[in-house]
């Protein structure tokens, strides 16, 4: 008899540490949801500050911004140099990638030099 009685608190003591267990699950789940709104709510505001920084606003954060700043001309050098590589350009209007001799854009319509 003593034996079944373990056997039943070992399955009792099973089903819990499972029951547990989805239980954590879900609030670590939930966490990982709140911190996301975080990270997104993050970036809203480095997204407003910057904005505000190219604007001309001084909000304390120039050395950040100016950072920024020359990473996207970086970035901008480096497309540019896939476009030579690929012989082709982006229209003007609305930044669809084109042939180079294309005369005007098949996305906007608009002449492209």
């Amino acid at each position: 008899m003593a034996f079944m009685d373990d056997l039943k608190k070992f399955g009792k003591n099973i089903s819990q540490k499972t029951s547990d267990m989805v239980e954590i699950t879900k609030l670590n789940s939930a966490i990982s949801q709140e911190k996301e709104k975080i990270r997104k709510l993050y970036y809203e505001i480095g997204t407003a500050v910057y904005e505000q920084y190219k604007a001309g606003n001084n909000l304390g954060m120039e050395e950040k911004c100016s950072q920024i700043a020359e990473i996207e001309q970086k970035i901008e050098e480096l497309q540019q140099k896939i476009q030579e590589i690929k012989n082709s350009k982006k229209c003007p209007g609305c930044g669809t990638e084109v042939t180079a001799d294309t005369a005007f854009c098949p996305q906007c319509g608009s002449k492209l030099n």
